[in-house]
């Protein structure tokens, strides 16, 4: 099975998100809108217009599960078995994801399914406002999968909607997803997918993700941006230093 982006050492750092979030959400309780529009709009979870979660898109045809069993081995297979069959747009992506090869028709289904708009506003609508309001293992590892399939169509190079891709991963940073009412888990939670995100954007578009922390200045969020921004940079200074270490 593939690992997911980042996850071991991102873990790690964002363990300290959690004082972050906190000395910012006490600065102000007035949340601040997205800079810029993308797949879709959306109304945090809790308010009262708050509409039932994007209706998925069609799973697309052919995507057969792999003969083997991708968690077999993994110690939380049975959890990630349980959020893989009970989301349509995952189990289309995975079906594709956790395959070692993919013969030429597979591969075009799977190339529309990281172009899909209706897809990336689906993944954009689940990463800001997800259902559950408490943090557990399947409702972080559903998020982290999601941050997968932005990962896979930010590596497509010839993505034909890769501005719309990168417009989503801005978004999903900028937009304050926080309301009054959330608990210190999720708000980590959701703060360590932002991080997640961040690092993505600026290993595949630096120059955004240089604009995107000095968009958020002014805003509620600057200081938890400002700190994503300086804990990716340390992260990359340690991959560095331990990719010397190796190299004879």
């Amino acid at each position: 099975m593939k690992v997911s982006f980042r996850w071991g050492l991102s873990i790690a750092l964002v363990a300290a998100a959690g004082v972050v979030v906190a000395v910012w959400l006490r600065r102000t309780s007035e949340p601040v809108a997205p800079a810029t529009a993308t797949a879709q709009a959306a109304t945090p979870a809790g308010a009262p217009d708050h509409a039932p979660s994007a209706t998925h898109p069609p799973m697309f045809a052919g995507t057969t599960p792999p003969d083997v069993d991708p968690y077999g081995e993994n110690p939380l297979g049975d959890v990630m078995h349980r959020v893989v069959d009970n989301d349509q747009q995952l189990h289309a992506f995975k079906a594709f994801y956790d395959r070692p090869l993919l013969d030429e028709e597979s591969l075009k289904q799977y190339h529309a399914l990281l172009s899909d708009p209706a897809t990336l506003a689906a993944v954009e609508h689940d990463l800001l406002y997800p259902e559950e309001t408490k943090a557990d293992q399947a409702s972080s590892i559903k998020r982290l999968m999601k941050i997968d399939y932005l990962h896979e169509a930010l590596d497509w190079k010839e993505n034909p909607q890769h501005a719309l891709v990168v417009g989503v991963v801005n978004n999903v940073i900028l937009t304050d997803n926080y309301p009054p009412d959330m608990g210190m888990d999720m708000r980590v939670s959701l703060s360590g997918n932002k991080q997640e995100l961040f690092q993505l954007l600026d290993e595949y578009e630096p120059a955004k993700a240089n604009a995107l922390l000095q968009a958020s200045k002014g805003t509620r969020l600057e200081p938890m941006v400002a700190w994503i921004a300086k804990s990716n940079e340390t992260r990359k200074q340690l991959e560095a230093k331990l990719e010397n270490q190796v190299t004879p």
